[in-house]
């Protein structure tokens, strides 16, 4: 603004009497001066209340912003963590993929950039700590303790200690004096904080109020030009122009009305070639920042509120919306319902085998499919990694088992006909809502139950929550604490059990299955822990501790059994498809000093959801070593025969349930004559398990077929060496 000083020199009171006549015998002056003392004195009160107003809306708005900021921040920690329970990346991984997403990549020199992925404005971050006040994350001070850090301000003002406390008190605000980055300016700081269970994080997005009141500025800079320029153009064209200014200056003055109540209306430009067009344009130009400004605001809330209720990959609501609305379904009322959990098996095998980019196209189009639910009180949403919820009303109690039968086999279909030529199985889980006071939470937790039962189950069905789940679900997650410190004590061992050539009744090899005599919990049985290695992401370090073992007690077992003795193996297709496999393999046969074609790596019929060329480029390598590799539990699959066509096995294992059926079903001994005599014209070695009464072995001896594996010759049975100190070998299957 600009302020006019009329100096007059007090010389004499004649004088300045004269003066002050001429003054006011000029119409002219007077209108000019009443005309400049009314537009500087309303431009200057409307522009600085539309100031102190847009000052205080971005002010709250910037508060808005790390609200959401912090949400989507939660969503992304959560999104890891699931990928982090599923297995399919690591702790370590996750929690780095958070902090470059959030400030960037670490630098060589320790620090990060302020800036990552999500907008905290020119000086505003991301902070992470620790319940114990330890630098998660931070720009600068990643690693350190700042828990006794103190207001610059307010030497009694403990910044950290109050951030941690409002986040485990549900999160909120905080406020504090802190110097500008690379300025000894002392600036006021805004944050609001979070507390995130997965890994006991305090979230904190923080920024200079200065960051988001600069715009409101920009508009205090915008008024005093344009108050500049109409006092110097209205001097200038004088009286004759004075009615046609007065116009547009009314015009700006309602339009400053607006501005304050939070409309934005430009003035139009008229026919104006003077003065009067620069004042119009140049508050139309303010009226456009505004406008931008809020524009950017508008637009950055509506991605984070989006992206906090809604999954990008497959365009449906993520949890939080799902929540959202079953919630207000159930406080408006609704008394009959469903929560219906679908979950696809094997996902985390087809992102490693094919390819992230794959598994996500298979997400997608399970998405594109169910999008068609959501309506007529039916609501789909991605819960979580591999997981998909639906919401179901309206629907009677004899038609919701097949409804989600078709919704499977659709969907199944869908993903077919869409490029993915494999057959996809999910699981299905449910639970049902009549009125009792239940929230959406306590409903998805009787769901995960339902659905764990499912997974350990293997069961495609359609499994129905019950309270008694809930026991045995809290007794097995007692019994997972247990199986970290089972791999790291040694607590499980290799049994063995052999397989005889029936003809000589020769021992010509042994398969070593896991066994766990905890010390805590007794004999615990492979078909418990074998499923919870797996979901704890051990499986690697468990099977690279197996294969170590194992190849350890080589040579008691031939001088046990027979020195041409052949050693078997289970591989988890997840490690079977890793990138180093066949060189861990070669670095444990050249530690132990056994003869590679005495071992054989077994290998389950889930390892062909890979690529064919992919399994032949490893079974190629390992036959390179001289190591072999055998298809396990042949014929429980949906296309064994096509496997065959496809890879070229040393050997094939004839599952037990096929063998238990050969007495009593003709064609299953038909089957199982056909597989043996496929084996010997391809040249291929047959083992039949599960073995168990002479009557089958009586059957087995009219075919091809020479190895048997069961309990009529041989229980799996330990190394005397291998016992864990103070068990007996005890029972085992």
């Amino acid at each position: 603004m600009v302020i006019i000083y009329i100096k007059i020199n007090y010389l004499d009171e004649e004088r300045r009497l004269k003066l002050v006549s001429e003054y006011r015998k000029s119409f002219n002056r007077k209108l000019i001066s009443i005309f400049l003392f009314i537009l500087i004195t309303a431009t200057s009160l409307i522009g600085i209340s539309s100031y102190q107003i847009t000052k205080k809306a971005l002010a709250e708005k910037g508060k808005v912003v790390l609200k959401n900021s912090v949400v989507q921040a939660l969503a992304l920690i959560r999104s890891e963590y699931n990928k982090v329970q599923a297995g399919s990346i690591s702790q370590a991984e996750a929690q780095e993929t958070i902090k470059t997403f959030l400030a960037g990549p670490m630098k060589a020199d320790g620090t990060r950039d302020l800036h990552g992925n999500i907008d905290l404005s020119e000086h505003g971050y991301f902070i992470i700590y620790d319940k114990k006040g330890f630098e998660v994350l931070h720009p600068t001070l990643e690693g350190q303790n700042v828990l006794d850090v103190t207001d610059l301000n307010d030497a009694e003002h403990y910044i950290v200690k109050e951030q941690i406390e409002t986040a485990l008190s549900g999160g909120g605000y905080t406020y504090y004096a802190w110097r500008l980055p690379h300025s000894n300016k002392i600036g006021k700081k805004i944050s609001y904080v979070a507390y995130s269970p997965d890994w006991e994080w305090i979230v904190a997005a923080t920024a200079y109020e200065l960051d988001f009141v600069n715009e409101a500025t920009e508009i205090l800079y915008t008024i005093g030009l344009v108050t500049t320029i109409l006092i110097f153009f209205t001097g200038y064209i004088g009286t004759k122009y004075i009615k046609s200014a007065t116009k547009p200056v009314l015009d700006i003055a309602s339009g400053m009305k607006n501005v304050t109540e939070g409309r934005y209306q430009s003035i139009p430009a008229g026919n104006y070639n003077d003065e009067t067009k620069v004042l119009i344009d140049g508050y139309n130009t303010m009226i456009e920042s505004l406008e931008k400004a809020e524009r950017k605001i508008t637009i950055k809330n509506d991605r984070l509120t989006y992206l906090a209720y809604n999954d990008e990959l497959t365009l449906l609501p993520n949890r939080n919306g799902m929540k959202e609305y079953v919630d207000q379904r159930l406080s408006n009322g609704c008394n009959f319902g469903y929560l219906a959990q679908l979950d696809i098996m094997g996902l985390k095998l087809i992102n490693l085998t094919l390819g992230y980019e794959q598994g996500d196209k298979v997400l997608g189009l399970l998405g594109k499919y169910l999008r068609q639910y959501k309506k007529d009180n039916n609501y789909p949403a991605r819960t979580g990694s591999n997981e998909f919820s639906i919401w179901i009303e309206a629907v009677e109690q004899q038609r919701i088992y097949p409804l989600l039968k078709e919704i499977r086999e659709k969907s199944q279909q869908y993903v077919i006909e869409n490029g993915y030529n494999q057959m996809l199985d999910i699981y299905l889980a449910l639970t049902m809502y009549d009125g009792q006071n239940k929230s959406f939470e306590t409903l998805y937790e009787e769901t995960t139950t339902a659905m764990r039962t499912a997974r350990e189950k293997r069961d495609l069905s359609i499994t129905l929550f019950e309270e008694s789940m809930k026991e045995r679900v809290e007794n097995e997650l007692a019994m997972r604490r247990h199986l970290d410190k089972a791999i790291s004590e040694k607590e499980i061992i290799p049994y063995y059990q052999a397989q005889v050539d029936f003809t000589t009744e020769k021992v010509v090899g042994v398969e070593a299955l896991a066994r766990w005599i905890s010390s805590e919990l007794g004999f615990v049985p492979p078909n418990v822990f074998i499923p919870y290695i797996n979901q704890l992401n051990l499986i690697t370090e468990f099977t690279e501790y197996m294969i170590d073992k194992v190849l350890s007690n080589y040579q008691d077992l031939v001088m046990k059994y027979d020195s041409d003795l052949t050693i078997s193996i289970n591989i988890s297709p997840l490690c079977f498809m890793e990138k180093d496999f066949t060189g861990k393999v070669e670095r444990a046969i050249n530690k132990h000093h056994i003869p590679p074609h005495k071992l054989i790596l077994e290998i389950t019929e889930d390892v062909f959801i890979a690529d064919y060329k992919e399994i032949n480029r490893i079974i190629t390598k390992l036959r390179e070593l001289f190591v072999k590799v055998s298809i396990d539990d042949f014929g429980t699959g949906y296309s064994s025969l096509n496997y065959l066509m496809n890879i070229q096995p040393d050997e094939i294992k004839i599952d037990k349930s096929f063998v238990g059926q050969i007495l009593d079903d003709e064609k299953a001994f038909y089957m199982f004559d056909t597989l043996c005599n496929i084996a010997e014209n391809f040249g291929y070695s047959i083992v039949a398990e599960g073995v168990e009464n002479k009557k089958q072995l009586e059957k087995i001896s009219t075919t091809s077929l020479k190895i048997i594996q069961g309990y009529l010759f041989s229980k799996p049975e330990p190394l005397i060496t291998e016992m864990p100190a103070g068990k007996n070998s005890g029972s085992c299957s």
